[in-house]
Order: structure tokens, then sequence, then C-alpha cells
């Protein structure tokens, strides 16, 4: 058999292996549980007569001096049994409420603070034990406005708006969606044969007016809320992932190897004719 032949037949038998390496690689995982939770951290307060920032937990940040205090929650969720599903749906996340209350101006009020949130994710079908843990942290900045004068334009009347802000959007990598909606997206991470992405979104986020961005210590054009005065307001979290597959290193080498094989060959022939 002659040395051009050999290695022809050599890289015919590579080829269809390293092909046929993938379709027994590991399955997609298809179901997740999952822990989503939060906590508020670095919270200052303005400059006032008598301090009233308190923090009675790590979901809760409370101000003023009224019976009815203004405070920021933010609550956690958790489905140890699944019910979020690969490249099929998208799940509630954590929810943000603001609760508003007209506070004397002789006390201090939040300033700003940040919000880290953490989903850890747990494999369910097929079984396993699969977890992974994507975090971020927001850095936020907040206005209790004075409730008389000229409110903003984004404003209710006659009693303005609080004002949030996001002060790390273009850190973070936040993109927008339109219709209030904004979206995160975190570094795909590989479990075997698979490459999954999570994607947040967040509601009720939008472009501010400069003079609302100004008030609550932010740039022109930042993004954020707004909360009207002696109620409660909700912002919303969902969540959901993908998943591509990827090629095994062990593939792409014996492919590799088949294809220069074949290269070999053909040059040998060339180089006879």
């Amino acid at each position: 058999m002659n040395t051009a032949f050999k290695k022809t037949l050599l890289a015919s038998l590579v080829v269809p292996f390293a092909l046929g390496v993938s379709s027994a690689s590991a399955a997609m995982i298809t179901e997740w549980g999952f822990d989503v939770t939060s906590e508020f951290s670095n919270a200052q307060e303005t400059f006032g007569e008598i301090p009233t920032l308190q923090q009675p937990d790590a979901r809760t940040l409370e101000w003023g001096l009224s019976s009815n205090k203004s405070s920021l929650t933010i609550t956690d969720v958790n489905s140890a049994g699944g019910g979020l599903f690969t490249n099929v749906n998208i799940v509630d996340g954590g929810v943000f409420t603001h609760n508003n209350f007209t506070q004397p101006a002789s006390g201090a009020a939040l300033e700003s603070f940040d919000l880290k949130s953490s989903l850890t994710l747990y494999q369910i079908a097929p079984t396993g034990d699969a977890e992974q843990t994507v975090s971020r942290t927001i850095s936020s900045f907040f206005d209790e406005t004075l409730d008389a004068g000229v409110c903003f334009p984004e404003s209710s009347v006659p009693k303005c708006d609080d004002i949030f802000t996001i002060g790390n959007i273009d850190d973070i990598g936040f993109t927008d969606l339109g219709g209030g909606v904004y979206r995160l997206v975190s570094d795909a991470f590989i479990i075997d044969d698979y490459s999954y992405t999570v994607f947040l979104e967040l509601e009720g986020l939008g472009l501010l007016s400069n003079e609302a961005c100004g008030l609550a210590g932010a740039v022109n054009g930042c993004v954020g809320l707004v909360t009207a005065e002696n109620k409660s307001s909700e912002f919303k979290t969902r969540f959901s992932i993908n998943a591509v597959e990827v090629p095994e290193p062990g593939t792409l080498a014996l492919l590799g190897m088949g294809l220069a094989g074949l290269g070999l060959s053909r040059r040998k022939k060339a180089a006879k004719a």
C-alpha cells in the first residue's frame, strides 16, 4: 500500500470518528431550580438635623421622622423544585418596593446605596448536581424631593415624585429593550458541552430628564425611575436562561487531525502529478 493511500485512508477514518464524538456528548440541562437573594449595602444618607437612616435587615432600608417611615424593600424568590426551562420561558425574580411617605425636612434621608442580587441555579432535569451562581451589584442614587415648589418634568403634581437613578449602568451592561424594560446579560458559563447565558430584565426604568438626573446627583442622560408620593411603588424583575452547544476540545483536535491528513494527502498527490 503506497504512502499517499495510507494517509488518505487514515484521514477518512479520523474525520468520521471526530464528527461522531459530538453525538456522545452530555445532554443539555433543560430545567433548573433557582434561588434569588438580594441585599442592600453601603447605604448613605443626606445631611440633616437628625440622622434617620436605618437598616433593620439586609433587604430593608428605612428613613424619616414621620410615623410612616419611607422605606425600600426587596423580596427574594426561590423554586427549589424547578420551573425555569432552558430556551423556553421567563420567570419572575425579586420585587423592588419603595414605600414613599412625606417626611419632615429636618430629618436626613436616603442618598445612595448598592443592591447586590445573586441568582443560584440548580440542575433539575436531566438529574444531576450542577450548580451555578450569577451575581450583579447595582449602584443607585436617590433623591427625597421637597414636596413644594416646581417639580421636574416626569413628576406628578402637586407633590414631587422621588427619584432613583442607576450609577453604574454602563459598567454592568444594561441594554434598553423599550417599554420601560432594561436587560442585563450575564457572562456565559459552560457545563459539559453547553454554554449557558442568563438574561435579567428590570421593569419600570427609563431615561430621565436632565433636571431629574441632577436632583438625584447623576449625570445628564441617566437611567432611573420615579415614585409618586404617599404610595407604594413596585418594580419587578424577571430572568431566563438560554443555551447553545459548544464543541469539545477533543472533538476539535480530532477534526483538525483529520483535515490535516486530507490536506497532506492532496499535497502529495499534487507533487507527484
